[in-house]
């Protein structure tokens, strides 16, 4: 199947929201202490924080689309003021994957901030997604910390005494 690619900027956050949607389905589906915070996220929240973040860097979305123009895969990449370059988001739909589009969006991705002068390139994988580590790390990408966070609905007190 051939597929087409477009990069857009911020009006392209607009288009990746079925997919975002999807993506979010599968975090909350993966993550073990964090499915209803990765739930309550709208895409207009996730939408306003990205704009955000592009006020005050650059920003650049990919789209990938089937023979048909169907959207099967985005990534979403920013740079920030201290030339930090993070991919945001990516996604290609499960009837897409294994078909290089997720390879091409990220070396699109790459080559952005290479040529924006990124000093440093970043991402995080939620906990629970831990089968993409080996494809981030044909890119370079290797985990460097995890960040503990106490889930809201945890109550007062941790059940056990330290």
């Amino acid at each position: 199947m051939r597929m087409y690619y477009e990069v857009a900027g911020e009006d392209g956050l607009d288009l990746i929201e079925p997919l975002w949607l999807e993506l979010r389905q599968m975090h909350r589906a993966r993550s073990t202490h964090f499915r209803d915070s990765l739930g309550a996220k709208t895409f207009q929240q996730r939408r306003d924080e990205l704009l955000e973040k592009a006020s005050w860097g650059l920003m650049r979305v990919e789209l990938a689309r089937d023979e048909q123009g169907r959207l099967v895969g985005y990534c979403v990449a920013t740079i920030d003021n201290l030339m930090t370059g993070e991919v945001d988001s990516l996604f290609v739909t499960s009837m897409a994957r294994g078909m290089g589009i997720g390879t091409r969006l990220m070396e699109g991705a790459m080559r952005w901030m290479e040529a924006m002068g990124a000093k440093r390139r970043v991402l995080s994988a939620i906990v629970g997604n831990e089968e993409v580590h080996s494809f981030y790390a044909r890119f370079g990408f290797l985990p460097k910390s995890v960040i503990l966070e106490r889930p809201s609905n945890a109550g007062g007190r941790p059940d056990k005494p330290i």
